[in-house]
């Protein structure tokens, strides 16, 4: 059939009303059109893991209907409004009110995913962008606003955003959960169960189970890193894009602190036995998780099922599969987090937390910052995300793979802009091309997201970001690596912090 005629189909459908259907796996999924784009949302790929599914990995899904309504989301996995709240600091900052975001509806029965595509013609063989959402492994969803697939889609690919389980739910174990399917990580299986499912699925909604690229930002693009090391994940992705992400996996929990911290919530809980500890209410174990634990990072456990190795371990010793990775940073990772009363002995005390950059030595660094919040935040942002992000590249470069890295720059052109930066979670609005309201959104910030999307969506369809038209993007490649500067100016540039960055590597190498 003749593209023309092929998209006239579509634009009538869509225009009279007719919803997308698909045939997957004994159920018809009845979606809806955006546009052109065919959208199926809150579409289960596992079965609800509540009851004595609780800490177990996904079970294929069996509780199937014959038509399946997947035009709304389903209700995000159970957390905190930890992330909620940040969007609506970040609607303050910009002028905005709270209200701007609704309330968020959770429930321990969220495995769903949701899949935006321009074609349902099995044949089109179109690449896949499957998104794995941050939030610290303990907040965050799939749908959240920046995260709508239906500007990437009509591009020529199909995205994918799938939720997985977080805290106390995803990432936790107990003694008692020995010799079981699964024994921590549960988060990861879950991605592992998602990834399944679209090798399984995916030609129906046109894609190519053979072209599947992960992106994700913060804990998503760890949990990406921790997925590219295992033997688990091999064959279900073949590429990754990491978004400010890469310092995680530098310590990693092992199992018996995991079970560790699931006894202590038993004993806090009054449950005596891990069957009990599965009978709880989700909201009271949430309540009482969050009351003694909300200062831990949940990153990925050394579970010998998926991890044997310590993610960073592993980076070192170029044990990578073969993937092709873009990774990056944004210019400003930290600012918005840092007070605005931040002093000359803030910065002072900021370079002494972080000896792997230096310590007091970076302060000549910085030496050249008026404000203390910039000083201080290009001190975290180095030591956090930059620093470890080109690690990961050279070693990916130096494992015989291609590596690309980014440096996003590009501030909003308001006082909100003034006051955050090219903060952390600040490139996923261009990735997506979904903007928010309620900051200056420049005729400059369409067109350069415009170009991220084709980078993006080149590397997702070749393994290469660059194409036709666009600014040449280089490996980076020891001795002289370089980056892809993406701001108000867009080209090649050398490393960034080259001083600091040296400082890593030379505490990594002692370490």
């Amino acid at each position: 059939m003749r593209l023309p005629v092929l998209l006239a189909l579509v634009l009538c459908a869509a225009a009279c009303g007719r919803a997308p259907s698909v045939d997957v796996d004994g159920e018809v999924l009845i979606g809806r059109y955006d546009n052109t784009v065919a959208t199926f949302l809150g579409v289960p790929f596992a079965e609800p893991p509540v009851g004595e599914l609780r800490w177990r990995a996904p079970q294929p899904l069996a509780s199937k209907l014959a038509r399946r309504d997947a035009s709304q989301f389903a209700p995000a996995c159970m957390q905190t409004m930890r992330i909620l709240d940040w969007y609506r600091y970040m609607a303050e900052t910009f002028g905005a009110s709270r209200d701007y975001y609704d309330d968020l509806e959770i429930s321990e029965d969220c495995l769903y995913l949701n899949v935006w595509t321009p074609s349902l013609d099995p044949g089109a063989r179109l690449p896949v962008m499957v998104w794995i959402h941050g939030g610290s492994n303990k907040s965050g969803w799939s749908y959240e606003d920046n995260y709508r697939g239906n500007v990437l889609a009509p591009q020529g690919v199909i995205v994918v955003t799938l939720a997985y389980r977080h805290g106390a739910f995803g990432f936790l174990s107990h003694p008692e959960l020995e010799g079981g399917d699964a024994l921590a990580n549960f988060g990861l299986w879950d991605i592992l169960a998602g990834l399944r499912w679209i090798r399984d699925n995916i030609e129906t909604f046109g894609g190519d189970p053979g072209r599947v690229t992960l992106f994700g930002e913060s804990s998503g693009g760890g949990n990406i890193l921790a997925l590219m090391m295992s033997e688990q994940a091999r064959g279900l992705f073949h590429r990754g894009i990491l978004q400010s992400s890469a310092g995680y996996g530098l310590s990693m929990p092992t199992l018996e602190d995991e079970q560790r911290r699931g006894a202590r919530l038993a004993e806090l809980l009054g449950a005596a036995t891990l069957e009990q500890l599965r009978q709880v209410d989700a909201q009271q174990l949430l309540d009482v998780y969050t009351a003694n634990f909300d200062d831990y990072y949940h990153d990925a456990a050394l579970d010998g099922q998926l991890l044997s190795v310590p993610t960073w371990d592993a980076i070192q010793s170029h044990d990578f599969g073969d993937q092709q990775l873009i990774i990056g940073t944004n210019d400003a990772e930290w600012l918005d987090s840092i007070d605005n009363d931040a002093s000359v002995d803030d910065v002072i005390l900021t370079a002494r937390d972080n000896p792997r950059i230096g310590g007091e030595e970076a302060l000549a660094w910085v030496a050249g910052e008026d404000d203390p919040r910039r000083a201080m935040d290009r001190l975290i942002t180095a030591e956090a995300y930059l620093c470890p992000s080109q690690n990961v590249a050279a070693n990916r470069s130096a494992a015989g793979g291609a590596a690309w890295m980014y440096f996003f720059t590009r501030e909003r052109e308001d006082e909100g802009g003034k006051k955050v930066g090219a903060f952390h979670g600040a490139e996923y609005s261009y990735v997506f091309g979904v903007h928010d309201d309620y900051m200056t959104t420049t005729d400059y910030d369409l067109d350069l997201g415009a170009l991220m999307q084709r980078y993006w969506i080149n590397f997702a369809a070749t393994g290469d970001p660059n194409g036709d038209g666009l600014p040449r993007w280089p490996l980076f490649e020891r001795p002289d690596p370089l980056v892809m500067e993406l701001g108000d100016s867009v080209g090649q540039i050398p490393a960034i912090e080259p001083e600091m960055c040296a400082a890593f590597e030379q505490w990594n190498s002692a370490r």
